[in-house]
């Protein structure tokens, strides 16, 4: 009789369970006290980029206190490291802080939720983070998206930008193209059609729908070429490429995707190019 060797499922691993951060009080701290993130989410800051801010500041001071904690006889930024650069661009003197116990977690949380909610904060910028808890903080996708409210799909997606070739991350960062767009164009397996619809993309505008047709229709007539160019002795005619179209809503004709434009107007704007002209009534004969 023969016994089958019990096996142990590894244990599942928990997302961290984050306790609130213990509040020390309010302080105004001089600036040269308080040190930037140690992984800061904003790699773009530059003074031009927070000449506003720093004119705000300069007139009315800083209105939302940072949010720091102690390390090490000095202070880190938890949040608010926009304003606090601004701050020293403006020379202010001290800058009003509340502090904060918090660990890892609860950093990681105040930063992230600061950065997602309160500040557009560029998609690369978020993955180089994202990538950064699962490497030096080893935490899971499944564990940042529980930290910060989000979804792991949300995680996912952005993490996959830093598998993006240079040119696409290019032109989401100078924000030629919208991260749906790039999503979408991050499909293609043909560089060379990425960079010729991104080209496009930013000469007359895109849309996630048009993105994902243009994949799909490309990915298609990329089947129906290899169907051609496989041995056949059917007789069958050569498959055809298929082209990228759509249907012009002003004039209701074809249209090449690759010549298209993107135009924003009102819903009932486009009702009035999309409805029949009126026809001029019948003169009436006496």
């Amino acid at each position: 009789m023969t016994t089958k060797k019990k096996t142990n499922a590894p244990p599942e691993i928990q997302p961290p369970a984050v306790e609130p951060a213990a509040d020390i009080g309010f302080m105004l701290l001089s600036y040269d006290l308080i040190d930037d993130p140690e992984q800061p989410m904003r790699n773009d800051m530059t003074p031009a980029s927070v000449e506003d801010l720093v004119m705000s500041i300069k007139q009315v001071g800083i209105i939302e206190p940072l949010v720091v904690k102690p390390v090490n006889g000095r202070y880190e930024v938890i949040a608010g490291h926009r304003r606090l650069y601004a701050a020293r661009l403006a020379k202010m003197p001290e800058v009003p802080c509340y502090v904060r116990k918090a660990n890892m977690e609860q950093t990681e949380m105040l930063k992230i939720h600061e950065n997602l909610y309160r500040a557009e904060i560029k998609p690369a910028d978020e993955a180089k983070h994202f990538d950064y808890l699962v490497q030096k903080q080893r935490m899971t996708p499944e564990q940042i998206a529980k930290l910060i409210s989000k979804s792991p799909t949300y995680v996912y997606d952005r993490l996959e930008i830093l598998n993006y070739p240079d040119f696409l991350k290019l032109a989401m960062d100078n924000k030629e193209i919208s991260f749906t767009v790039a999503r979408e164009f991050a499909r293609f397996d043909d560089l060379k059609q990425m960079s010729r619809a991104i080209y496009y993309a930013k000469r007359g505008g895109m849309t996630q729908e048009m993105a994902r047709k243009w994949v799909a229709d490309f990915k298609r007539a990329k089947e129906n070429n290899a169907i051609h160019d496989a041995p056949a002795d059917n007789g069958a005619a050569p498959a055809q490429p298929i082209e990228h179209t759509a249907i012009c809503v002003y004039c209701r004709e074809g249209l090449r995707l690759i010549e298209a434009e993107v135009v924003y107007m009102h819903s009932h704007c486009l009702k009035d190019v999309t409805s029949p002209a009126p026809q001029p009534e019948a003169p009436v004969v006496a």
